[in-house]
Protein backbone atom coordinates (compact mmCIF):
# COMPACT_ATOMS: atom_id res chain seq x y z
CA UNK A 1 0.00 0.00 0.00
CA UNK A 2 1.77 3.32 -1.16
CA UNK A 3 2.18 5.68 1.91
CA UNK A 4 0.14 8.90 2.46
CA UNK A 5 -2.25 8.14 0.03
CA UNK A 6 -4.70 9.73 1.81
CA UNK A 7 -3.24 12.84 1.88
CA UNK A 8 -4.29 13.21 -1.75
CA UNK A 9 -8.39 14.34 -0.18
CA UNK A 10 -7.70 15.96 3.23
CA UNK A 11 -8.02 19.07 2.56
CA UNK A 12 -10.56 19.38 0.09
CA UNK A 13 -12.92 17.35 2.09
CA UNK A 14 -12.40 19.00 5.06
CA UNK A 15 -13.36 22.23 3.53
CA UNK A 16 -16.06 20.67 1.37
CA UNK A 17 -17.75 19.03 4.81
CA UNK A 18 -17.35 22.76 6.25
CA UNK A 19 -18.12 25.35 3.96
CA UNK A 20 -19.60 23.50 1.19
CA UNK A 21 -17.05 24.83 -1.47
CA UNK A 22 -14.12 23.81 -3.55
CA UNK A 23 -11.82 26.20 -1.99
CA UNK A 24 -7.88 25.88 -1.72
CA UNK A 25 -6.74 25.36 1.33
CA UNK A 26 -3.06 26.00 2.46
CA UNK A 27 -2.06 22.75 5.17
CA UNK A 28 0.76 21.90 7.23
CA UNK A 29 1.20 18.87 8.80
CA UNK A 30 3.17 17.32 12.10
CA UNK A 31 2.99 13.77 12.61
CA UNK A 32 3.17 12.88 16.02
CA UNK A 33 3.57 8.93 16.80
CA UNK A 34 0.88 7.63 19.29
CA UNK A 35 1.97 3.86 19.20
CA UNK A 36 4.34 1.87 16.67
CA UNK A 37 1.95 0.61 13.86
CA UNK A 38 0.95 -3.35 14.17
CA UNK A 39 1.33 -4.73 10.98
CA UNK A 40 0.18 -8.81 10.25
CA UNK A 41 0.33 -9.99 6.92
CA UNK A 42 -1.58 -13.01 5.82
CA UNK A 43 -1.05 -15.18 2.60
CA UNK A 44 -4.31 -16.56 2.24
CA UNK A 45 -5.62 -20.20 0.11
CA UNK A 46 -8.82 -19.84 -1.36
CA UNK A 47 -10.33 -22.74 0.73
CA UNK A 48 -9.26 -20.77 3.54
CA UNK A 49 -10.58 -17.34 2.90
CA UNK A 50 -14.16 -17.54 4.92
CA UNK A 51 -11.71 -18.63 7.92
CA UNK A 52 -8.76 -15.98 7.47
CA UNK A 53 -11.94 -12.87 7.07
CA UNK A 54 -13.18 -13.71 10.41
CA UNK A 55 -9.70 -14.06 11.78
CA UNK A 56 -9.06 -10.67 10.31
CA UNK A 57 -11.84 -9.33 12.20
CA UNK A 58 -11.05 -10.81 15.63
CA UNK A 59 -7.84 -8.97 15.11
CA UNK A 60 -9.24 -6.12 15.85
CA UNK A 61 -8.68 -3.94 18.97
CA UNK A 62 -10.79 -0.94 20.28
CA UNK A 63 -8.80 2.23 20.04
CA UNK A 64 -9.52 5.31 22.45
CA UNK A 65 -8.60 8.93 20.72
CA UNK A 66 -6.67 10.80 23.03
CA UNK A 67 -9.01 13.97 23.21
CA UNK A 68 -11.81 11.74 24.29
CA UNK A 69 -13.93 12.28 21.65
CA UNK A 70 -14.20 8.33 20.25
CA UNK A 71 -13.65 5.17 20.11
CA UNK A 72 -12.93 3.04 17.31
CA UNK A 73 -11.23 -0.61 16.23
CA UNK A 74 -8.66 -1.08 14.48
CA UNK A 75 -6.11 -4.11 13.43
CA UNK A 76 -2.88 -2.67 15.37
CA UNK A 77 -2.47 1.22 16.88
CA UNK A 78 -2.81 4.00 14.61
CA UNK A 79 -1.08 7.27 14.03
CA UNK A 80 -1.60 10.52 14.94
CA UNK A 81 -1.33 13.19 12.33
CA UNK A 82 -2.78 16.83 13.62
CA UNK A 83 -3.36 19.22 10.19
CA UNK A 84 -3.67 22.85 10.52
CA UNK A 85 -5.75 24.00 7.28
CA UNK A 86 -6.44 27.71 6.54
CA UNK A 87 -9.59 28.38 4.73
CA UNK A 88 -10.51 32.11 4.39
CA UNK A 89 -7.89 32.94 7.02
CA UNK A 90 -9.59 30.45 9.46
CA UNK A 91 -7.07 28.10 11.29
CA UNK A 92 -8.93 24.65 10.74
CA UNK A 93 -7.09 21.63 13.41
CA UNK A 94 -7.29 18.27 11.64
CA UNK A 95 -6.88 15.49 13.66
CA UNK A 96 -6.15 12.31 11.65
CA UNK A 97 -5.79 8.70 13.30
CA UNK A 98 -4.28 6.36 10.12
CA UNK A 99 -3.29 2.67 10.48
CA UNK A 100 -1.68 1.67 6.75
CA UNK A 101 -0.83 -1.89 6.44
CA UNK A 102 0.74 -3.88 3.40
CA UNK A 103 -3.22 -4.58 2.06
CA UNK A 104 -5.12 -1.92 3.68
CA UNK A 105 -5.57 1.35 5.26
CA UNK A 106 -8.25 2.48 8.09
CA UNK A 107 -8.09 6.56 8.91
CA UNK A 108 -10.34 8.15 11.21
CA UNK A 109 -10.45 12.18 10.80
CA UNK A 110 -12.17 14.99 12.40
CA UNK A 111 -12.33 18.62 12.92
CA UNK A 112 -14.37 21.27 15.02
CA UNK A 113 -16.91 23.26 12.87
CA UNK A 114 -15.62 27.20 13.09
CA UNK A 115 -17.97 29.37 14.47
CA UNK A 116 -20.00 31.23 11.25
CA UNK A 117 -19.92 28.63 8.67
CA UNK A 118 -21.80 25.93 10.53
CA UNK A 119 -25.26 25.23 8.36
CA UNK A 120 -28.07 22.32 8.33
CA UNK A 121 -25.88 19.18 8.40
CA UNK A 122 -27.83 17.60 5.45
CA UNK A 123 -26.67 20.84 3.46
CA UNK A 124 -23.08 20.48 4.81
CA UNK A 125 -22.96 16.55 3.51
CA UNK A 126 -24.59 17.54 0.34
CA UNK A 127 -21.80 19.90 -0.08
CA UNK A 128 -18.91 17.44 0.75
CA UNK A 129 -20.52 15.25 -1.31
CA UNK A 130 -20.81 17.63 -4.52
CA UNK A 131 -17.48 18.94 -4.37
CA UNK A 132 -15.45 15.51 -4.03
CA UNK A 133 -13.27 16.03 -7.28
CA UNK A 134 -13.84 12.11 -7.84
CA UNK A 135 -16.61 10.30 -9.31
CA UNK A 136 -18.77 9.19 -7.01
CA UNK A 137 -19.71 5.43 -7.35
CA UNK A 138 -22.28 4.74 -4.47
CA UNK A 139 -23.60 7.43 -1.80
CA UNK A 140 -26.17 6.60 0.15
CA UNK A 141 -27.72 8.21 3.80
CA UNK A 142 -26.48 7.05 7.23
CA UNK A 143 -26.65 8.01 10.81
CA UNK A 144 -24.66 7.66 13.66
CA UNK A 145 -27.62 7.41 16.78
CA UNK A 146 -29.11 10.76 16.61
CA UNK A 147 -26.23 12.08 13.96
CA UNK A 148 -26.84 12.46 10.04
CA UNK A 149 -23.91 10.80 7.77
CA UNK A 150 -23.22 10.07 4.17
CA UNK A 151 -21.50 6.95 2.97
CA UNK A 152 -19.69 6.60 -0.16
CA UNK A 153 -17.34 4.95 -2.53
CA UNK A 154 -15.07 6.59 -5.03
CA UNK A 155 -12.27 5.93 -7.01
CA UNK A 156 -9.09 8.48 -7.23
CA UNK A 157 -6.00 8.18 -9.65
CA UNK A 158 -2.27 7.19 -7.76
CA UNK A 159 -0.19 8.15 -10.34
CA UNK A 160 -0.45 4.53 -12.93
CA UNK A 161 -2.99 3.05 -10.10
CA UNK A 162 -6.56 3.58 -9.38
CA UNK A 163 -7.23 3.72 -5.25
CA UNK A 164 -10.75 2.86 -4.27
CA UNK A 165 -11.97 4.67 -1.49
CA UNK A 166 -14.66 3.87 0.87
CA UNK A 167 -15.52 6.89 3.19
CA UNK A 168 -17.94 7.91 5.77
CA UNK A 169 -18.80 11.22 7.21
CA UNK A 170 -21.10 12.86 9.97
CA UNK A 171 -21.89 16.01 10.73
CA UNK A 172 -22.12 15.49 15.07
CA UNK A 173 -23.18 18.47 17.14
CA UNK A 174 -19.59 21.29 16.23
CA UNK A 175 -18.05 17.84 14.86
CA UNK A 176 -16.93 16.97 10.86
CA UNK A 177 -15.61 13.44 11.36
CA UNK A 178 -14.62 11.43 8.70
CA UNK A 179 -14.04 7.74 8.53
CA UNK A 180 -11.83 6.22 5.38
CA UNK A 181 -10.88 2.34 4.42
CA UNK A 182 -9.16 1.06 1.37
CA UNK A 183 -8.24 -2.75 0.52
CA UNK A 184 -5.67 -3.22 -1.65
CA UNK A 185 -7.86 -5.63 -4.14
CA UNK A 186 -10.44 -2.27 -4.15
CA UNK A 187 -13.56 -4.81 -2.93
CA UNK A 188 -15.42 -3.76 0.39
CA UNK A 189 -13.89 -6.54 2.68
CA UNK A 190 -15.48 -7.49 5.98
CA UNK A 191 -12.20 -5.81 8.03
CA UNK A 192 -13.94 -2.45 6.46
CA UNK A 193 -17.25 -3.19 7.87
CA UNK A 194 -15.36 -4.07 11.42
CA UNK A 195 -13.82 -0.76 11.42
CA UNK A 196 -16.45 1.11 10.21
CA UNK A 197 -19.08 -0.59 12.18
CA UNK A 198 -16.69 0.07 15.34
CA UNK A 199 -16.87 3.83 15.44
CA UNK A 200 -18.59 5.26 18.22
CA UNK A 201 -18.58 9.00 19.67
CA UNK A 202 -17.79 9.50 23.23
Amino acid sequence: MKKRIYSILLACLLIAALAGCGKKAETVATETTVAQSQETTQESKAVEASTEAQAGADAFATFEDPNGLFTASYPGTPKEMKQSVSSEGTAIDLYSYMLEQEDALYNVMYSAIPEGTAAEPSAMLEGAVANIPYTIEDSKDITLGEYQGKELKYSAPLGSDTIVFYHRVYIAGDHVYQLQAVSESGERTPEIDTFFNSFTLK
